[in-house]
């Protein structure tokens, strides 16, 4: 399923933009607005090397070591969710600053499907999750305990989640299986990975753009200098929850085309995942902040 809206936790009472210039925020709104409808993530992975640059308003995709023009792919950045690429594609300046106006996400993974890092366009801030999120973070020197039994609640109810599904399916969790996956996964942070590691890749690729477009950082540093790894932490909750509920789709995908097709059927589900996260962690701080 492509991915097609944008799923922030609900802030009512505060317009778009708030706390940024009005520039930045005109900015935000109008690469919003130039998005089509049907945009949808582009993929960018081939056995030769690729080349991105870029006219004002689509991006060039060649590959360089073939010298035939039939090679050249022009998709305009309307058309485009966001970007995954990996390590072998080469991207012009004019391309990666047109994503940035655009406020497309980026996202580079390596061979192995392993997480390298993310081009972060500069949005207006939509939530006040942000804002929460400063403040716990860089004046409360408690809040790296708080998030962390945050975390371990989260986690408890992907479990539930995975418990769910075993009993509508009919093959039920029995208590001590139940038991030994809430020590191991609840208390421990340990889970057995079933699906490729590609695929985690993609999930860090599609949390990074979900809080990149909420107006949230990748990471925190809370004020005794403890870091706060959003990005990856949310990654884990949603790549546990594909791990404990793939069933079928575990077996091993080897190929990236295949991969990314697998993905964007679960991306709508991890859309829903994602989203319900943020929602609890934005009710969590302000309880926090207010409380």
């Amino acid at each position: 399923m492509p991915e097609r809206h944008n799923t922030c936790p609900a802030q009512p009472g505060r317009p778009a933009g708030a706390g940024r210039t009005a520039g930045a925020a005109a900015a935000g709104a109008a690469a919003r607005s130039s998005r089509a409808l049907d945009a949808r993530t582009l993929y960018l992975a081939a056995a030769e090397p690729l080349r991105v640059t870029s006219t004002g308003e689509a991006l060039v995709i060649s590959r360089p070591h073939c010298g035939t023009m039939g090679e050249v792919q022009r998709v305009p950045v309307a058309r485009v969710l966001r970007v995954v690429c990996n390590d072998s594609v080469e991207w012009s300046g004019a391309a990666l600053a047109l994503c940035l106006q655009r406020g497309i996400t980026v996202s580079w993974l390596d061979g192995r499907g392993a997480e390298l890092g993310h081009l972060w366009p500069q949005r207006p801030r939509r939530t006040d999750l942000a804002e929460a999120l400063d403040m716990l973070a860089g004046s409360e020197p408690g809040w790296s305990d708080s998030y962390r039994h945050w975390l371990r609640h989260q986690r408890l109810a992907v479990l539930q989640v995975w418990q769910g599904e075993r009993a509508r399916a009919g093959h039920p969790v029995g208590e001590a299986e139940w038991q030994l996956a809430k020590r191991s996964w609840v208390y421990q942070d340990e889970l057995a990975d079933h699906l490729p590691p590609l695929l985690h890749g993609l999930a860090a690729a599609l949390v990074a753009h979900r809080l990149s477009e909420c107006g949230l950082s990748s990471h925190y540093w809370c004020c005794a200098g403890e870091p706060m790894e959003l990005v990856q932490d949310l990654t884990r909750l949603v790549w546990a929850e594909m791990n404990l509920c793939a069933g079928a789709l575990a077996d091993a995908v080897d190929h990236p085309r295949e991969a990314a097709a697998l993905f964007e059927r679960w991306s709508g589900r991890c859309v829903g995942a994602l989203h319900q996260h943020l929602a609890n962690l934005r009710a969590h701080a302000l309880r926090e902040l207010h409380g």
